[in-house]
């Protein structure tokens, strides 16, 4: 996976911010992306996009915020 997809899907997300789908239950406003195996995890913000984690997705999903 290159890191330079996992980029391109955030500077797309930084334009439309609102297009990942929710994900009320790791924050109010959380959302996410999907690119290959990794999910980007972000907050829309005024500016564009917060990302507050990448993570690998066949990681043990029970785990992977602890």
């Amino acid at each position: 996976m290159s890191v330079l997809r996992i980029l391109d899907k955030a500077e797309l997300a930084a334009e439309h911010p609102h297009m990942g789908p929710l994900r009320p239950d790791l924050s109010p406003t959380a959302r996410i992306l999907i690119e290959g195996r990794y999910i980007v995890i972000y907050e829309p913000m005024s500016y564009g996009i917060f990302v507050v984690a990448v993570v690998y997705g066949p990681r043990d999903v029970e785990n992977w915020l602890d």
